[in-house]
This record gives C-alpha cells, structure tokens and sequence, in this order.
C-alpha cells in the first residue's frame, strides 16, 4: 500500500508537532509533506506539492482555514481535507463542511478519532 502523503495545516507549532507525531505512529500509512501555518501558505503549498491529505485548522492569520478549504477546493474539487478546530461552533462546523471539508475534529482529539476521520475521508472521498 502506498503512503498517503499529508499536508499539516496548523499556526500553532505545539500542534503541528502533535499532529506530525500522530502520524508518526502509522508512518507506513502516512507521510507528512510539508506544513503551512496560515491558509494562503496552504493553499500555495497545496498546488506546489499535491498532496493526498490535509489537516486544516480553520482559525489563523493572513487567510483563516475556511478561505483555504474553498480556494483548495476551486482548485481541486477532489481534495480530502479535514477541519481541526478549538473554537468549533455549530455554524464554524457546518462552514467548513459547505466550504468542501470531507470531516470535522474539534481540538483536543484522541489519536484514534484522528485515524478514524482520516478513514472515513479516505473512504467518503473520491480515492
């Protein structure tokens, strides 16, 4: 099975580092690419490096998550990202989801719920 290369969307390096060590536990599943720590950086990064997967976190400066999720979504319609958030809201969850997010993790998450929402993205999505 070939590695599913992942784009880790986050301004905060705690939690960069947090996701990328996550991902560290499957990394014959999952390869981290590169990181982006606001959403115009995403979006550049995205079109650069192509990858399979993308973790957004949905509040940061310069362009928020959303904004990111739509333009990665204009670019390519089949791109599998998956909002991360502390500030969720019912209406920041259901803006992510209309802005083209395939699922939804509210900060603190589990290993487990973050290997489950990649599960269900890889499976829902057009892969």
């Amino acid at each position: 099975m070939q590695k599913k290369r992942i784009l880790i969307v986050e301004d905060a390096a705690y939690m960069r580092e947090m996701l990328a060590e996550m991902l560290e536990q499957e990394k014959d599943r999952y390869e981290v690419v590169d990181f982006a720590v606001n959403g115009k950086e995403a979006v550049e990064k995205y079109k650069e490096l192509k990858p399979d997967l993308v973790t957004m976190d949905l509040a940061m400066e310069v362009m928020d998550g959303i904004q990111a999720i739509t333009e990665i979504k204009e670019y390519n319609p089949n791109a599998l990202i998956i909002a991360i958030t502390a500030l969720g809201t019912p209406e920041q969850k259901n803006a992510a989801l209309d802005a083209g997010a395939g699922e939804y993790l509210w900060k603190p998450f589990s290993i487990k719920n973050l290997f489950d929402a990649l599960e269900r993205l890889q499976r829902n999505g057009k892969e």
